[in-house]
This record gives C-alpha cells, sequence and structure tokens, in this order.
C-alpha cells in the first residue's frame, strides 16, 4: 500500500497478431513462474505506446520469442511474438477507457504482469499503467506532474523531467522539495496523508482535484475512468479490496 511511506523523499528509478481468445492462465505474479516444460516464464513489460493510422501500438520487453497477450476484463486478447531481443509490439484499435492486462503466454501457462494499461486519449497515443499501491506511470506525451496517487492513507507524487535534473517541487504546508531525476527522467515524492490542494513543480502550478477514495463493493476488475478539463481521474480497488484514486494531469 502507499501508507507508510512517511515524509521522507522517495527517490525510484523510477508485428502484432490478429485479436483472438487467448487460454485461460494461473493466478498473477510479479515474478518469473516456472511453465510446464518451458522454463520460466517472464511477465511482459510495457513501456511506450504510439499511434500508427487508424492503430494503437503498444510495446515492450518479454521474454525472447515469447508470446505477449494484451486481455480485457471482458477475455477479448490481442497478443504478438517477441523478437530475439525481446522486444514486442501489439497492434490493437483502442478506444478512450480500455482496460488491458499484459500476460506472457506459453501453452496453457499465463503470468499477467502486475499493473493494467489503461488508454487516456486513444487518438493522442496516451496511456497510462497502474498497479495497487505503487506510482502510475504515463505513457506517451505528458506534463512535468504526470500522476498523483492516493489509496486515503498516503499520496505518491510522480513526474518527468531531464534524466539527472533537480527538479523543485513546492506543496502548501510542506515546504520546497528538491528531487533528483533519475536514469530514465522519472521523479517521485512520497507523503503520509491527503493530497494537497496544489503543487507547483519548476514553478508550474498544479490545482489538484477532490480525490475522495470510495471503499464500495465494487468489483476490483472495474477500472472508472473520469475525463475533466484539467486531466483524468480513475478510481478502482485492489485485489484486496482497498481504494485507490488516480489523478492524470493534462499539460
Amino acid at each position: 500500500m502507499l501508507a507508510g511511506l512517511g515524509l521522507a523523499l522517495l527517490l525510484v528509478g523510477c508485428g502484432g497478431d490478429e485479436a483472438r481468445p487467448a487460454a485461460a492462465g494461473s493466478a498473477a505474479a510479479d515474478t518469473p513462474v516456472a511453465g510446464a516444460g518451458s522454463g520460466w516464464i517472464m511477465p511482459p513489460s510495457v513501456t511506450g505506446l504510439r499511434r500508427d493510422g487508424t492503430e494503437s501500438v503498444v510495446s515492450g520487453q518479454a521474454d525472447p520469442g515469447g508470446r505477449v497477450v494484451l486481455r480485457t476484463p471482458a477475455g477479448r486478447a490481442y497478443a504478438a511474438v517477441a523478437d530475439a531481443e525481446g522486444r514486442f509490439e501489439v497492434r490493437l484499435t483502442a478506444v478512450d477507457g480500455l482496460v488491458l492486462t499484459p500476460e506472457a503466454q506459453s501453452g496453457q501457462e499465463t503470468v499477467p504482469a502486475p499493473g493494467r494499461l489503461v488508454i487516456l486519449d486513444a487518438a493522442r497515443g496516451s496511456a497510462v499503467l497502474i498497479s495497487a499501491g505503487g506510482t502510475s506511470r504515463r505513457l506517451g506525451d505528458g506534463p512535468v506532474l504526470s500522476s498523483v496517487d492516493h489509496d486515503g492513507r498516503a499520496v505518491i507524487l510522480s513526474g518527468r523531467a531531464n534524466p539527472g535534473s533537480d527538479v523543485r517541487v513546492e506543496v502548501p504546508g510542506r515546504g520546497p522539495i528538491q528531487v533528483q531525476a533519475d536514469a530514465s527522467g522519472h521523479w517521485r515524492i512520497g507523503m503520509d496523508g491527503s493530497p494537497p490542494s496544489e503543487v507547483r513543480v519548476d514553478g508550474q502550478v498544479f490545482a489538484v482535484p477532490s480525490m475522495s477514495v470510495d471503499s464500495g463493493d465494487g468489483a476490483a476488475s472495474a477500472i472508472n475512468r473520469l475525463e475533466r478539463e484539467d486531466g483524468f481521474l480513475l478510481k478502482w480497488q485492489a485485489p484486496d479490496g482497498a481504494p485507490q484514486t488516480s489523478w492524470l494531469p493534462r499539460r
């Protein structure tokens, strides 16, 4: 969970087949899983999204020669095979709000990645990877403040900058905070409590909307996507039922 991060700063490093149903598989795993007679299966890592004509192209890394599946909650699957370097590209016709679970597949064995991919704006090639208790990771263009994640007890602020550069983050009541972007250009800050009403990153001001968390009885697989003028609000539940809310600002 996000809770327990404290006030200390948390710096972290921070061609496709036609759509077809894929076989049902094993439970989700964050670590490699031994497949039946096929050695270890590594969950795929989604690293990019781009627009190519009318299609969206999801790219990333997986086991070389491994089959990668992007599965919707309804069970529809889009698949591709990784090349000899482990690179894969899955092509699909995406719509705003589409939710996909990346999986590695070997025979009847499937190993889902720990997070889910949510298409924010299909036309612009914008999406986000979300995971329970973790930092939302934006794909495609995004502002210096990429996401504000909240679980009712703690908050994670995260964003992008030039790799290795210093970033000045100002939060009302907490004073200025200096962080350094990692080698991939990502930075994050964790703090206890509720989201601030405003975040200033290198002089750019972001007014944070209300981010209430609901502990309703909705299905854990459901992700409520609300498009706003200032960005997107996502609400869902972690597998253990804990409520999660993320705000993803526009530029």
